[in-house]
């Protein structure tokens, strides 16, 4: 009898442990939210990618590539991959200027990337996007914290209505308390986008949220290699000004 009750407390806390093991993979999933779109006669397998850079704050940023750098290259076979952004357009240079009042006017489209397309070496460009921010804890008063969950009256826990991120709104559509990553594909010869890569993420390390979406990456591009661009090919700033003013 004995024997019995002991198999059934195992296998219990087994079940137990399994749901808690589930709960907490389910949680981690949905702090990282991914959509993916590709293009039906696109073939993602085995591409030379060239990188534009990364939009952040609206505009093409000279920072952003050195923080998506680490989680982003492994999935476009290492080496040192510059972004065009800063190898055709150096800083103060007409045709960067043209690339950012065009950026901040309508951001990197495909008007845009047919016009710097000709300096690419690989089959694709390459455009990710930064933005929103993680939520910053508040600062708790320890003490208040702890003479208001002793006292009844106060409510406890519940009068806070929040736990660790209290002083943050409820998460919506346009939330900013979310960091959301992107990585578009542009065909250099079929002169269109043809796949995009989106990541919303609701946790609270930036590390993790940048590792999942160079993983995902790696797996929608399997096999990709990055290509440089040739500084050699002339870039008319003036037209692209022109396009922007159309």
């Amino acid at each position: 009898m004995r024997r019995a009750t002991f198999s059934a407390t195992i296998k219990t806390s087994a079940l137990v442990l399994a749901a808690a093991v589930l709960l907490a993979a389910s949680a981690c999933e949905t702090s990282a939210a991914f959509t993916t779109k590709l293009a039906s006669d696109f073939a993602p397998g085995g591409r030379t990618v060239s990188v534009l850079g990364v939009y952040k704050d609206g505009r093409m940023s000279e920072g952003g590539w050195a923080i998506l750098k680490p989680h982003v290259l492994p999935a476009l076979g290492g080496g040192a991959c510059m972004p065009g952004y800063d190898v055709l357009a150096p800083a103060d240079s007409p045709l960067a200027q043209a690339i950012d009042d065009y950026t901040i006017a309508d951001g990197p489209t495909d008007d845009l990337l047919a016009q710097l397309a000709p300096a690419a070496r690989g089959d694709l460009i390459l455009v990710l996007t930064l933005a929103g921010r993680l939520p910053t804890p508040r600062k708790v008063d320890v003490t208040a914290t702890s003479q208001s969950a002793s006292d009844p009256r106060s409510g406890g826990a519940a009068a806070g209505g929040g736990g660790r991120w209290s002083n943050v709104a409820p998460t919506g559509p346009d939330d900013p308390n979310a960091l959301d990553i992107s990585a578009s594909l542009y065909s250099v010869r079929d002169a269109r986008s043809v796949g995009l890569l989106a990541l919303q993420y609701r946790g609270d390390s930036a590390e993790e949220a940048m590792a999942k979406f160079g993983a995902r990456l790696a797996n929608t591009l399997p096999h990709a290699v990055c290509a440089d661009w040739n500084r050699d090919v002339k870039i008319d700033p003036e037209r692209i000004r022109r396009i922007a003013a159309q």
